[in-house]
């Protein structure tokens, strides 16, 4: 059977779908068509009860003869099988003239060779029998007629398996579309598709539950499908498998991992780094380890799982963050040197004020109370060298580790 490789134009016409409005008149290939109708079909189905739209499709070829037509009702059940009921649009096709058909080549041939038969009966015939002419004649037409046979039936038997996987891959992809993935795995089941296909459906669908059912050997498809994901996804997904209860124990904690690495537990993942159980999940958790400057944890992981880059990585971030560090101690060590200069600063500014004050009231104050006044001031002036002494030994001790933290600075490689 034509599996429709050839284009022909159809026309949709009374309808008020606009999906086949957008498609009127349009060069299609007889899969293509199906595949119109199906997605159509799908989308209906969504918005109106059954049988409430139709549309009258028809074919013509190049010369704009009309070839078939017929009008459709729609939206149909989601599992109707449309290659059999526009299966006209594609066995019906125009006559063909000027082109010699198998049964012409065949008579041509069988002409062929009774010629030479015949040839031979006049050429040898004092030698050769009637009888014998004839069993060669019928010899030649019976392995002959085998071979047209053998050839037809073939091409027949090729031509059934194409339009019989065709009319599969058609029902496949409505139940798929229309979202019956538990249909699509009993007709693929039916179809004898191998068991590998109907837990690929699955994954592509999004149906990780199903897919471990179908084939408990899946988990690590599974898993590799989910690690495509974004997080949020990635997340309902694990947490899906975990709910259904589909997995051992052992396949359990690759889960636990995997919803501990989204959810940054670093405890847990500490917790369980022997149980990583793949080079692509203990990058992940070394990636984070790294992240979260967790380097004893990375160098750890990776005793398990080596990763030449990774381990670099892990090193140099290392590296970087204890030269941070000690820079960071430098600066701080600094800025406190500079809050306590400021304080001394301030303390001598005040102490140089209490002097003026007092010289002041030596010279100026004519009260009774001036020795008290002068006594006052002096303990003022007294108290604020006792500070202004502190200010000046903290400043020394924090010069002095300042400069110990800078030569640790000079020193680090």
């Amino acid at each position: 059977m034509n599996l429709g490789t050839k284009k022909s134009y159809y026309v949709f016409s009374k309808t008020d779908i606009k999906k086949f409005k957008e498609e009127n008149n349009k060069p299609l290939e007889y899969i293509d068509l199906i595949k119109l109708v199906i997605d159509t079909n799908s989308e209906l189905l969504k918005l109106y009860e059954l049988n409430t739209k139709s549309v009258e499709i028809s074919k013509f070829n190049k010369n704009d003869s009309l070839i078939h037509s017929q009008l459709l009702k729609l939206p149909l059940e989601a599992d109707t099988d449309f290659d059999k009921i526009l299966v006209n649009f594609n066995e019906t096709k125009p006559p063909k003239i000027g082109k010699a058909t198998k049964v012409d080549k065949a008579t041509k041939d069988l002409t062929v060779i009774n010629d030479k038969a015949n040839y031979i009966e006049r050429k040898d015939f004092e030698k050769i029998s009637i009888k014998k002419i004839s069993i060669i004649g019928f010899s030649f037409m019976t392995v002959f007629i085998i071979v047209i046979g053998f050839v037809l039936n073939q091409s027949i038997n090729r031509g059934n398996s194409e339009q019989e996987k065709l009319s599969q891959e058609l029902i496949i992809t409505q139940l798929e579309t229309s979202g019956k993935y538990d249909k699509v795995a009993q007709k693929m089941k039916e179809f004898d598709c191998p068991k590998k296909d109907i837990v690929n459906m699955y994954l592509e669908n999004g149906q990780f539950v199903n897919a471990l059912k179908a084939d408990k050997k899946a988990f690590t498809s599974v898993l590799d499908k989910i690690d495509t994901m974004n997080n949020k996804e990635q997340q309902e997904a694990l947490n899906e498998l975990k709910k259904a209860n589909v997995t051992s124990k052992k396949e359990s904690i690759s889960l636990d991992l995997r919803l501990a690495l989204l959810n940054k537990d670093i405890d847990f993942l500490k917790k369980n780094i022997k149980s990583v159980d793949s080079q692509a999940l203990s990058d992940r958790i070394v990636k984070l380890f790294i992240d979260e400057k967790e380097y004893a944890s990375a160098n750890e992981q990776l005793k398990f799982f080596a990763n030449k880059a990774l381990d670099k990585q892990a090193k140099q971030a290392e590296h970087d963050d204890k030269k941070q560090a000690l820079t960071n101690k430098v600066n701080e060590l600094k800025k406190a040197v500079s809050d306590t200069q400021k304080q001394l600063d301030g303390k001598n500014t005040q102490l140089s004020d209490l002097h003026k004050q007092l010289d002041d009231l030596k010279k100026n104050d004519k009260s009774p109370d001036k020795e008290k006044h002068v006594s006052d001031k002096q303990k003022e002036i007294d108290a604020a060298n006792k500070d202004k002494n502190k200010i000046s030994d903290i400043l020394k001790d924090q010069q002095g580790k300042e400069k110990e933290a800078q030569k640790a600075v000079d020193d680090f490689k």
